[in-house]
């Protein structure tokens, strides 16, 4: 469903299809949206860049619009916005791409060694993982390659991307969004209206349909299965003769 559709059938259901109304609650819809897009990091919600890299050189700016090699949306067309870094892989120039290394902290690093962020021949290498590092003052996400890069590359980058409101024409890319959203903007309107019970009813039901999207997002292909063995903690007088 578009906004416009979204808007037009909550208002119509709450008998409420004044054009006030229905700018409120577009507004409505496009914050919730926003909320639920911030609230995990959705398969929809990510874009892959590329950005050239110098030897010896460890903070890489991902410049805007990025080099963009995938996005899941017309809806970014107009250029990628990275909100922050999930995961990123250094290769070498004249090698090819890896799969992407998780992401860590600074907690992590400096539990191991400190010293492994200064700049020193020691201590360039082939960078096995990075640190996310302030924004530039242009608001571009920035990360630190750890070890720093003995020689020139390219660093393939997974990123949250940054969300922009729907127009009226525009629906939502998360899969079955449009159920939470739709109850979310009830209750909106209920609190518009000050009708605070009939409000909490509709954000208990737009909770459920979150937790749906989790389970389908947790069930999609691109999630990874792993098999847990069970052991059985029973011991038998022959198992220690």
């Amino acid at each position: 469903m578009t906004l416009s559709e979204m808007a037009d059938f909550v208002c119509s259901k709450m008998m409420d299809t004044d054009a006030a109304s229905v700018i409120t609650c577009k507004s409505f819809i496009n914050r919730r949206y926003r909320m639920i897009w911030d609230s995990a990091i959705w398969n929809e919600t990510l874009g892959a860049v590329s950005q050239p890299v110098l030897a010896n050189v460890s903070e890489v700016l991902f410049q805007q619009p990025p080099q963009t090699f995938f996005y899941p949306s017309p809806l970014y067309n107009s250029g990628t916005f990275l909100d922050f870094i999930v995961a990123a892989k250094f290769v070498p120039t004249g090698e090819e791409a890896g799969s992407e290394i998780i992401n860590s902290d600074w907690f992590t690093f400096f539990q191991t060694s400190p010293g492994i962020f200064e700049n020193t021949v020691t201590n360039r290498g082939r960078p096995s993982n990075f640190v996310s590092i302030p924004k530039s003052q242009g608001g571009l996400c920035r990360i630190k390659l750890v070890p720093v890069p003995s020689t020139a590359g390219v660093v393939f980058a997974i990123g949250k991307l940054l969300l922009a409101d729907l127009g009226d024409t525009e629906a939502p890319v998360l899969r079955g969004i449009d159920n939470a959203l739709l109850a979310f903007a009830e209750g909106d309107m209920y609190e518009r209206s000050r009708q605070f019970s009939k409000a909490q009813v509709k954000f208990t039901e737009a909770a459920a349909h979150i937790q749906i999207m989790k389970d389908i997002e947790k069930g999609q292909q691109q999630s990874i299965t792993r098999i847990i063995p069970q052991s059985n903690d029973e011991y038998r007088i022959s198992d220690i003769i």
